[in-house]
């Protein structure tokens, strides 16, 4: 019997070490963008990628030179997650994620960036954002009137590259996004400590002084060190106000061909996060708008601790791209959450359209209990209960 068992054993560790990842047999390729300080020369190109419209990632991974900044700068967490998302998904349409591979910003550092986000003036030659004459002896009457006429449009710039293989089996630097952040509300103070005061910024306004700013940082990274025929995608960020529920959106693009420094006329894009329930998501789709409604009704008719759906809806061109809703309720134990997940999965299925994308998130105290995901055009939807 313990022959039995020995060879049992060897039998599954063939097995083990058959089913295991190789790793003898990576993609390596020389790294033309790392620094020559590094130590490095070669790069690990990963064999599998997480789907079709992501791009892959060199290893080791490299992080941002300015890495930290967006924290400091963007004041609307769902900002900082869209305006990366966003800028990597508008990069697809010029750097084939087949071709491409993604990389945090090499170009911009750290000190630079902080730099180029002040106003500008004398101390501050680099600052992009407008300056404003004040000094100690203004009133505060006065420094109200000026901040309002010269807000500081900008919040920040986020930089990606996208490096290409050539034939000798060498990464280089083959293009770079450039996410250039706008605010919609300036909030500014007259004196530390003071009160905070506010200031609409009109569309038009904010996107003529945007241009300004992407010609002047599409002209600074043309004068760095083997950039100038560089392909460079500018797009426009719009942010939300500091306590918006959804997120802002990129409002305006342009490819910089290798050579040129000029932006020209935009490409504008359509596109906007809309909250669920909401007097915005009833003018923009009112059936979508009716059908959350609804379904929260469903849930409500079964469920008496149930305390309501809070959804965002992602529209391009007027089409509803993506839901995703979630739905925060308490749960005395692991069969109740599997037996409303059960409940909220088959009234997803008669509720709702299939032509975009449905996610559902149902939490509890801050906790996720399970998730359902239905893909655009899907017939079934993925369903996941989280074990407690």
């Amino acid at each position: 019997m313990k022959h039995v068992r020995k060879v049992l054993v060897v039998l599954i560790m063939l097995i083990l070490v058959g089913c295991a990842p190789d790793f003898s047999n990576r993609d390596e390729v020389i790294d033309e963008t790392l620094p020559e300080d590094s130590g490095q020369e070669t790069a690990i190109i990963p064999n599998y990628s997480v789907s079709e419209s992501e791009y892959q990632v060199l290893l080791p991974y490299r992080l941002s030179q300015s890495r930290g900044v967006t924290t400091n700068q963007v004041a609307n967490r769902l900002d900082i997650t869209a305006l990366e998302n966003d800028l990597r998904r508008h990069s697809t349409t010029v750097f084939d994620p087949d071709t491409y591979f993604f990389q945090e910003g090499q170009q911009i550092g750290y000190s630079e960036l902080f730099s180029w986000l002040e106003r500008e003036s004398e101390s501050t030659e680099l600052g992009l954002n407008p300056s404003a004459d004040i000094d100690d002896d203004t009133s505060t009457e006065d420094k109200i009137e000026i901040e309002r006429e010269n807000p500081k449009y900008l919040s920040h710039i986020l930089e990606q590259n996208y490096l290409v293989r050539t034939d000798d089996n060498v990464v280089q630097l083959g293009g770079i996004s450039i996410g250039i952040a706008m605010k919609s509300v300036y909030r500014f103070q007259t004196e530390v400590g003071g009160p905070f005061y506010y200031e609409e910024i009109d569309f038009d306004d904010m996107l003529a002084e945007a241009t300004t700013i992407a010609e002047e940082v599409v002209g600074r990274l043309r004068a760095k060190d083997g950039l100038q025929e560089t392909p460079i995608m500018v797009a426009i960020y719009r942010e939300a106000p500091r306590d918006g529920l959804v997120p802002g959106s990129f409002v305006a693009k342009k490819t910089v061909q290798g050579g040129s420094q000029t932006i020209g006329s935009w490409e504008m894009i359509d596109e906007t996060y809309v909250l669920f329930p909401s007097t915005e998501a009833r003018n923009l789709d009112s059936n979508l708008s009716s059908t959350v409604e609804e379904f929260k009704s469903g849930i409500e008719d079964f469920f008496p601790n149930f305390v309501g759906v809070i959804g965002e809806g992602f529209y391009q061109d007027g089409e509803i791209q993506r839901l995703i809703l979630e739905i925060p309720i308490e749960f005395n134990g692991q069969a109740e959450v599997v037996g409303f997940t059960q409940y909220v999965y088959g009234l997803m299925m008669d509720s709702f359209q299939p032509h975009f994308d449905l996610e559902i998130d149902i939490r509890s105290n801050q906790r996720q209990e399970s998730l359902i995901i239905r893909e655009a055009g899907a017939e079934e939807a993925f369903v996941h209960v989280y074990q407690r």
